[in-house]
């Protein structure tokens, strides 16, 4: 395999066996410069193992077919991923491999399973190979691992294997200053063991000529001179917070400030048990999504989100559900007379309409990705590009690209339907996607010359990341804005705080090793030493996160011992009523917290099966669950080896301990320990027989 000049400087510490980033520009080749050091890697030990490690599902199969295929002469590669039926065996998947590629989540769900099928140690593998190493910090499932790693490594354990990081934008950490910076790139290094960051030096003007970067410009557009809608859903807004009766109330509708406020008043309410005002905050939310929404896309997609939330089932006996389903009804008429007024449609999209026309003409050889903020608004993206007549005619043949997660806003993609999606995009039979962050990191389509960023207000590493997507020659990145808007002036920022980053990134590079690596600047030192900064040397880094996680672990261990399960009750969010004890509750497969009282039937009804595109295990989802008394969505069953079990969704209930009501996000917070699932001791006490 033949490297460029950039590529082999990059590598060279790691073809020595030693930990190291590669930080080069997006399109540079830093995948097929880390697939050289693999084979080399493996050529030159005997037994070696590499685990490749992404965070984006769909980048498992583009490594797979497009770089680490080439290994496949000598070596057996396999790629594992969440639909992958590898994954349940995986630990015997890593024996029988040479090459393992998968997503991080699934190579630290085997380290801590203690199932032998899945389980592995990081010693069977001789070398990491972490894509996108930036995301190693904080609470990200590469620092889990790496955490895990520097544990062993500082307990004096022997075997483990070479890291290798590549990252095109390690970004500042939300630094602004220069020392802030070389901390944040200190961090990264310390948080991946790595000895060197090694980018083209030597090579640079090499490098310049392989990898063109696209013109960057900006397209603005004014605010709207009317809008109508707006103004109607505002009012709409104040005659629900009149109803409530609360001075006080914020009155910045619209903004993602008003957003927040409005969740904390929800939540406060549901843990006071005071149910109106808790239904109205709901649906203030609702209305403030439909006023983001209208100012990021057409007036329809706002109207239909408010119409899709007030077709759900509601308790028609509360007097509140009533009271705001008449307010939407009484309006639903002029709100949707207003929306199909073009006169006051989105001047953002009419800026996109002069984009795609200018960049998508005969014979369409362009290719293109919108990136925009939310699921909701790419589906209404593509749906205004159908309805848009002056550009049905360019030869566009658009999709979406999202997430492959579960959401209860807007229909989500399977992973197998994210790569149909990439393929079809790869092969140009699609020639323009409407995606979510999701294709911001990784996707390779050397064909791609047009990017658009459209109304988004992200940090420095989007920014290069999606700038990075835009391969071709004579490629355009566009910021699509509104004139004077906060977006433009955090792009402006994020160009700044790329040379900060860069700067800092140099400074690191320059640190003598002894100092960097080893041991904080002796007394001795003059006041310029370009080792300044080593009082946030590795070790002592390494040693301070290694402290923080277990102090983090022992905290999370000693609080969900705070309280007896027999003495912790769960109430429903919406109507209040007590439905079981924290005893009730066990754990499937150490995530699914299911109810296994027989008598919990009673309090709830279910509607709908729910069907997934993949199968499980051990286990198949049932139907959707609900309140048997006010209809609130309560989660799922499960169908568990034959036993239908309820799974309860935690941020759906209050929790009553004998220190307080709250309200969870996330079953890893609650107070009270939970159970794992037995099984054996279930069938035998609901049947009545041994086994």
């Amino acid at each position: 395999m033949e490297l460029r000049g950039y590529q082999r400087e990059a590598v060279a510490p790691a073809l020595r066996g030693r930990n190291s980033i590669i930080w080069l520009p997006t399109g540079a080749g830093k995948t097929r410069a880390a697939v050289h050091v693999c084979r080399r890697h493996l050529e030159s030990r005997r037994g070696g193992r590499v685990a490749v490690l992404v965070n984006k599902v769909h980048l498992v199969d583009q490594h797979a077919k497009k770089e680490f295929h080439v290994l496949q002469d000598a070596f057996k590669v396999t790629a594992i991923s969440g639909d992958s039926h590898h994954k349940s065996f995986f630990a015997c998947v890593v024996k029988q491999s040479d090459v393992v590629i998968c997503t991080a989540q699934i190579l630290q769900n085997a380290l801590v399973s203690g199932e032998e099928d899945t389980h592995v140690e990081l010693t069977d593998f001789s070398l990491l190979v972490i894509d996108e190493c930036h995301h190693t910090h904080k609470e990200g499932v590469y620092n889990k691992i790496m955490l895990n790693y520097l544990q062993r490594k500082l307990s004096g354990q022997q075997g483990l294997p070479q890291v290798l990081g590549l990252t095109a934008s390690p970004g500042t950490g939300g630094a602004t200053s220069f020392e802030g910076a070389v901390e944040h790139i200190l961090q990264i290094c310390a948080n991946l063991d790595t000895e060197k960051i090694m980018s083209a030096q030597e090579e640079v003007q090499h490098l310049q000529s392989h990898v063109p970067q696209p013109r960057k410009q900006y397209d603005l557009c004014q605010e709207r001179a009317q809008d109508p809608f707006g103004e109607q859903l505002k009012k709409m807004m104040e005659q629900i917070q009149q109803y409530m009766e609360m001075p006080g109330l914020p009155q910045d509708f619209g903004t993602q400030i008003y957003e927040q406020r409005i969740m904390e008043l929800e939540k406060r309410a549901a843990e006071t048990f005071c149910r109106k005002m808790r239904v109205c905050a709901l649906h203030l939310r609702k209305y403030n999504d439909a006023l983001l929404i209208n100012d990021t896309v057409r007036m329809i997609d706002a109207f239909q989100c408010l119409q899709q939330f007030y077709t759900a089932e509601r308790d028609a006996k509360d007097p509140t559900e009533r009271f705001l389903t008449t307010t939407f009804e009484e309006n639903r008429t002029s709100l949707q007379a207003l929306a199909g007024d073009r006169r006051y449609e989105n001047p953002r999209l009419g800026k996109l309409e002069e984009i795609l026309q200018e960049h998508f003409q005969p014979p369409g050889t362009a290719r293109g990705i919108v990136f925009t903020k939310t699921r909701q608004s790419a589906h209404s993206l593509l749906s205004w590009l159908q309805d848009t007549a002056t550009l049905c005619g360019q030869h566009i043949r658009a999709a979406v690209l999202t997430g492959a997660g579960y959401s209860n806003q807007t229909k989500h993609m399977t992973q197998n339907e994210q790569q149909d999606v990439i393929k079809l995009f790869r092969k140009g039979a699609l020639n323009l996607l409407f995606s979510t962050s999701v294709a911001e990191e990784g996707l390779d389509i050397p064909e791609c010359n047009i990017v658009v960023r459209y109304g988004l207000m992200t940090n420095e590493i989007a920014m290069v990341q999606a700038r990075g997507r835009a391969r071709a020659e004579n490629s355009v990145y566009s910021v699509l804005a509104k004139a004077n808007s906060r977006e433009v002036s955090r792009e402006l920022l994020n160009e700044n705080l790329v040379e900060l980053m860069e700067r800092a990134i140099r400074e690191v590079q320059a640190m003598p090793e002894q100092e960097y690596s080893l041991k904080p600047c002796a007394a001795s030192c003059p006041p310029h030493c370009p080792a300044s900064h080593c009082l946030l040397q590795i070790r002592d880094l390494q040693q301070v996160a290694v402290a923080s996680w277990l102090m983090k672990e022992a905290r999370i261990s000693e609080r969900r011992q705070l309280h007896d399960p027999d003495d912790v009750y769960l109430y429903c969010v919406n109507c209040n009523v007590a439905v079981c004890r924290g005893s009730d509750i066990r754990t499937v497969e150490g995530m699914h917290h299911v109810n296994i009282n027989p008598n919990f039937r009673v309090y709830y009804r279910v509607s709908g099966k729910i069907q997934f595109q993949r199968t499980f295990k051990d286990w198949e989802p049932g139907c959707r669950i609900m309140c048997s008394e006010c209809s609130q969505d309560w989660g799922m069953e499960m169908i568990y080896r034959q036993v239908k079990l309820p799974i309860l969704s935690i941020k759906n209930f209050v929790v009553e301990t004998p220190a307080e009501k709250r309200r969870y996000k996330k079953w890893s917070a609650v107070t009270f320990p939970v159970k794992e699932f037995d099984y054996l001791e279930y069938c035998s006490s609901t049947h009545g027989q041994s086994f």
